[in-house]
């Protein structure tokens, strides 16, 4: 009788492991199915600083000229993205970055603040004395924990917004800036 009930527990044991391998292996099969990709999201913001006089020689402060932009992003706008948008499991952030394409009546100089949000959700990086010319560059690093912000926004399969605002040292300018944001997807199909 105890033999039985010794051989008994040492089968249930031994059901118990192989029950959790195999839930292990499976979640090792699914990671083998996982569809990796590349995507990148952004767009062009266009900004047009009216005329309100030159602030003084280069230098922004509390009386510049305001100005603001914004442009709507849609998810499923990469052909990948929407290919697996049912199936889309992470983002990762590769790269945040800002190009200006074109400056008509500048160069101008900036303050401001770059935001990436949906919902209550919301990236912000502070841009200062940034000269926009064409072909200037901004990174826009994870300093503050922002990629981590923006990969929840894409996490949450949700639209979201770009949007940039601040002051510049002069008015009577107009400027396109390009903001891009590289993700590396995983999705699974099965």
């Amino acid at each position: 009788m105890i033999l039985k009930a010794i051989l008994g527990a040492q089968i249930f044991v031994v059901m118990l492991v192989l029950l959790g391998l195999s839930f292990s292996s499976c979640e090792e099969v699914e990671s083998l199915t996982d569809v990796k990709f590349n995507a990148t999201f952004g767009g062009d913001i266009r900004i047009v600083i009216e005329d309100c006089g030159q602030v003084g020689e280069g230098r922004v402060d509390d009386l510049g000229c305001s100005f603001s932009g914004s442009i709507p992003v849609n998810l499923r706008s990469d052909p990948d993205v929407d290919k697996y948008y049912s199936d889309l499991k992470d983002f990762d952030i590769l790269g945040v970055t800002g190009e200006v394409k074109s400056v008509s009546g500048g160069p101008v100089i900036i303050n401001g603040t770059l935001s990436i949000s949906a919902g209550q959700m919301k990236a912000s990086w502070i841009i200062d004395n940034f000269t926009v010319e064409s072909g200037a560059r901004i990174t826009l690093d994870n300093a503050n924990g922002q990629w981590d912000t923006v990969n929840k926004i894409l996490d949450s399969k949700k639209d979201f917004t770009i949007s940039i605002d601040g002051k510049s040292d002069k008015g009577n300018v107009s400027f396109v800036i390009y903001v891009e944001i590289r993700t590396k997807v995983t999705a699974n199909p099965l």
